[in-house]
């Protein structure tokens, strides 16, 4: 397994308050604003487009050339990119450190990924994508911890890293600490805990509601 994050995200709704109270939290401020702003709608349709267009699929012209002159609201930051149909995550790819010098190529690069780029699932098919929504988690600078139960997974990011990769618990999908690190050993990341290493950090997030096909009565 290569040396990357691996987002095992369970929407909850913890995610939907916006921001953790951990390392990286004045640095969200910028998208904190954006995520309550008139900005969000259009930063979805933007990645939607995008989405669309790493499909191969016909996508609005306009939208994807205004998405590559997407600026960050503030410091740039990490990102991730998730596709969910209901409290289930289809796919999840990102990175806690920029992967752009835009926000919009940074979105274009999350789309074409989160299209096959995920390990932990088959790639995703055309067909599904009206049926799941957009939810766009940006990350604070994550902060070293020495003990693991010191992060509260509600509210806070956590990263663990080996030798073996990595994996990134956004707050609200680890129930508690301890399964994160299960889960960890399960996909082969945490091998020997003497050899790794956590981090907590901060997350806003933008989303959109869930399509109605996705809607349970």
């Amino acid at each position: 397994m290569s040396v990357r994050a691996i987002v095992l995200f369970v929407l909850g709704s913890a995610l939907a308050t916006g921001a953790a109270s951990a390392a990286g939290t004045d640095a969200l401020a910028p998208y904190r604003e954006l995520a309550r702003s008139a900005g969000a709608p259009r930063i979805l349709a933007l990645t939607r487009a995008e989405i669309a267009r790493a499909f191969g699929a016909a996508a609005d012209s306009a939208a994807v050339a205004d998405s590559s002159a997407l600026d960050w609201p503030g410091a740039p930051c990490g990102v991730y990119l998730s596709l969910a149909h209901g409290a289930t995550t289809r796919a999840c790819v990102g990175s806690l450190t920029p992967l752009a010098a835009t926000l919009g190529r940074t979105l274009r690069e999350l789309s074409r990924q989160v299209v096959a780029s995920d390990p932990r699932h088959a790639p995703l098919r055309r067909e599904e994508l009206d049926s799941l929504r957009i939810v766009i988690a940006f990350a604070g600078t994550p902060a070293p911890v020495a003990d693991p139960m010191q992060i509260a997974p509600a509210h806070e990011g956590l990263l663990i890293a080996s030798p073996k990769g990595s994996v990134a618990f956004l707050p609200g999908e680890a129930r508690t600490v301890s399964w994160a690190l299960r889960e960890a050993r399960r996909i082969g990341v945490l091998t020997n805990a003497s050899d790794a290493s956590y981090q907590r950090f901060a997350v806003v997030t933008v989303q959109e509601p869930a399509p109605a096909a996705a809607t349970t009565p």
